[in-house]
């Protein structure tokens, strides 16, 4: 246990003070890394395109990473929630006089209302402790 911590430790100090690789990497990729300056080399199939992307020194670029990440997880979410809430709408209305279809679409509905105002709510937590995020 203490070589574990011992070895993190040693990790975090080399990543702390910012400039042990002191270069920018540039590497080449087949897809586009979010956060990361990357520019088209060639091709425009896809099998043949490829993209030259700038990893940051440092810590920055592990940050970028998530930051895109949280972003893209943020909108599918949200994105998923609302066709969701237009599904159950709809379920509602087509439900008529079956009490139990339209008892399930209506706590359908209520479940993902409740979801949606709890991703806006983690949205203004996380913007409040991390701003960077949504930048």
């Amino acid at each position: 246990m203490k070589k574990i911590l011992l070895l993190s430790l040693v990790f975090l100090s080399l990543f702390a003070s910012g400039n042990v690789f002191a270069t920018e990497t540039k590497v080449v990729v087949t897809e586009q890394i979010p956060g990361m300056d990357c520019v088209s080399i060639g091709g425009t199939t896809l099998e043949t395109r490829k993209f030259e992307c700038t990893i940051k020194d440092g810590f920055g670029s592990v940050m970028d990473i998530f930051k895109g990440l949280i972003k893209y997880a943020t909108f599918i979410t949200a994105l998923i929630g609302v066709l969701m809430l237009v599904v159950s709408g709809i379920q509602y209305s087509i439900a008529g006089a079956d009490k139990d279809a339209a008892g399930h679409a209506k706590a359908r509905i209520t479940k993902v209302l409740s979801g949606i105002v709890l991703l806006f709510l983690i949205g203004l937590i996380l913007n409040s402790v991390a701003p960077w995020i949504y930048r």
